[in-house]
């Protein structure tokens, strides 16, 4: 599933890149959000919390990449217009209102990627903790069955 998810992302992204079309890199947008939101929700029915961290994390930073790429065309596409005449300059508003949808939503993007990469490190501390007192369980564990074992062999003695 993971493969397919990657193919179809890179798929969408180059294809977007191809066409240069504002309603193509929202449909991108959409795609790649629905793909990690997919994975996410596999993972957690999983029980999986880090990895549904994971492709969460993954995947906004798939989307921030290409609402920067957005952006980008949308400054390109404004850069030509003439300002003077009115249907240029209707059309410079436009992306201009475009553009700054587009800077909020990259803000919020990364805002939330930070929020996520904060989780996974407590997520991994806390797993690292967990590993630690499971591995000395363990040890304990067979300290203590080597222990029955000689004492269950000096008893049959």
């Amino acid at each position: 599933m993971k493969v397919q998810n990657e193919m179809a992302t890179k798929i969408t992204v180059d294809t977007v890149q191809a066409a240069k079309s504002v309603s193509a890199f929202r449909n991108g947008i959409t795609a790649l959000t629905n793909s990690w939101k997919a994975n996410e929700m596999a993972y957690r029915t999983a029980g999986d919390s880090l990895n549904a961290l994971k492709s969460r994390y993954e995947g906004i930073g798939n989307v921030i990449e290409l609402q920067k790429q957005k952006i980008d065309e949308l400054k390109n596409r404004q850069e030509g217009l003439d300002r003077t005449n009115k249907d240029q300059a209707n059309t410079w508003l436009k992306l201009e209102k475009d553009i700054q949808t587009a800077t909020r939503q990259l803000a919020s993007y990364e805002a939330q990627q930070k929020g996520l990469e904060d989780s996974l490190k407590n997520l991994n501390k806390q797993y690292e903790k967990q590993k630690k007192e499971l591995d000395e369980l363990v040890d304990k564990t067979n300290e203590t069955t080597e222990k029955t074992i000689k004492a269950s062999e000096a008893y049959k003695k």
